[in-house]
């Protein structure tokens, strides 16, 4: 029997690894080339301003219109996602992916570029909405948050691979960026086949509404209990910084501490390396610590360590290498070690079955927004006053995340006995078909209820 058989009804072990375990790897491997794909164009913004005499705000432009794509995929797909199906979705966006992807490493011009990264953006913000939903319906027992901080763990070897890649590019040939964004797209040409062999989420089989207005219906209350409006405002917090620091990295490494485009490309590899232990002291402590205290701990430690970093970038014009790359590790540590991973993990596992990747989709899509304002925010202050000020607005953020997350007990960040955070309210009966215990989709396989269709 075929692989996508096997995933749909949950057969026992095969070649050592259980068949949601292998769906789950591959859906996953998407954020692993999205993730890849963000650093590569960071990349590409230094060498770009100097050969197409780009200025300020059309090279910012060029960072900010991937996340305009990012927003306008993920709330787009939300909603057909829950409609239709998520496997439908995960094969055709990572195509668009790679067709973009493509043209946009040959582009000929400015033009061109911002379009095929606008079309990029969206195949990833589709991706970003819909392999974490997935990932919590077909992980059984309590499996799924730790399953999804694998994955987001594995996102910080694509950013980390973008940078070492692009250094070696940019060293070799001033045209380098250019096969760093094409490498991203052949990096993702082997998943489009190899999605197609994994099933659907038996529990969205099951579970699933019928109709939109139930959808739309179904997130409306979940705005209302305030649980998808807190997520969405961490989500915009975070990113703020996160996206902004992604994007802009090499850029700050380049013009503050190293003045050169290849050395930045090195420089943000360095810094970006932090986050591999910090994301795995993530994995292994999310279920003895639950959400909520890694999550305040990392806004906290992040904007301090940018807040210290944007004072000395105000008041010194040469500030040491060692002090800059020391700080900027500390704030990517502390956010891989906490929000990096919760804020995206707690929605996928909160929101019940009918409307799960809607309130995915609009807490990433309000993320996305976040990194706009990182991104466009820190272009204005920092050509207006300097780095530093740029810097400040990242830890400002954080630290609103961090009090945010200490006043406001949200139940989503809420660990159960299991260590996974608590569901959107008390269980109520959906109308099931018999599935086998313990696979994909079974009632035993997912953190949530539904709730029943009106």
């Amino acid at each position: 029997m075929d692989f996508r058989s096997r995933v749909g009804r949950g057969f026992p072990p095969v070649g050592g690894t259980t068949p949601w375990r292998g769906a789950a790897a591959l859906a996953g491997a998407g954020v692993f080339v999205g993730s890849f794909d963000l650093g590569s164009i960071s990349i590409a913004l230094r060498p770009l301003a100097t050969q197409w005499h780009l200025s300020t705000l059309l090279v910012t432009t060029l960072g900010t219109v991937t996340l305009v794509g990012m927003v306008i995929g993920s709330l787009g797909t939300g909603m057909l996602t829950d409609r239709i199906g998520r496997r439908k979705v995960l094969v055709v966006d990572l195509l668009a992916f790679v067709v973009s992807g493509a043209i946009g490493a040959l582009a000929p011009d400015y033009g061109v570029l911002v379009v095929c990264r606008l079309v990029t953006g969206i195949a990833i913000g589709t991706d970003f909405a819909v392999v974490f939903p997935y990932v919590a319906e077909i992980a059984p027992g309590n499996r799924g948050g730790r399953a999804m901080a694998w994955i987001m763990w594995s996102a910080n070897f694509g950013v980390l691979l973008s940078y070492g890649t692009g250094a070696i590019f940019l060293a070799v040939s001033t045209q380098g960026w250019r096969f760093e964004l094409g490498l991203g797209a052949a990096l993702a040409l082997p998943l489009v086949a190899l999605r197609r062999r994994i099933g659907e989420s038996r529990r969205w089989e099951r579970e699933h509404l019928t109709s939109w207005r139930q959808i739309v219906r179904h997130t409306a209350d979940e705005a209302r209990q305030g649980s998808l409006v807190t997520m969405a405002t961490n989500w915009f917090l975070y990113q703020v910084s996160d996206q902004g620091l992604t994007l802009l990295l090499p850029l700050i490494v380049a013009t503050v501490l190293t003045r050169s485009a290849a050395n930045g490309a090195l420089g943000a590899t360095l810094v970006k390396a932090v986050t591999i232990p910090a994301a795995l002291l993530t994995v292994l402590l999310i279920g003895r610590l639950g959400y909520r205290p890694l999550q305040l701990a990392g806004f906290a430690g992040r904007g301090v360590a940018l807040g210290v970093l944007g004072v000395l970038l105000l008041v010194t014009t040469h500030l040491p290498v060692a002090v800059g790359m020391t700080l900027l590790g500390a704030a990517f540590f502390f956010g891989a070690a906490g929000p990096d991973k919760t804020i995206v993990i707690a929605p996928a596992l909160a929101y019940p079955t009918t409307m799960r990747a809607s309130g995915q989709g609009l807490s990433e899509a309000a993320g996305r927004i976040g990194g706009i304002v990182g991104v466009t925010g820190y272009g204005i202050l920092a050509g207006a006053v300097g780095p530093g000020a740029g810097v400040l607005l990242f830890a400002g953020t954080c630290l609103l995340g961090a009090v945010l997350t200490l006043v406001h007990r949200d139940r989503a960040l809420r660990p159960t006995a299991d260590g996974e955070p608590g569901g959107p309210g008390p269980a109520r009966p959906a109308a099931t078909r018999p599935e086998p215990a313990g696979s994909p989709g079974s009632a035993a396989a997912t953190p949530t209820t539904a709730h029943p269709a009106r």
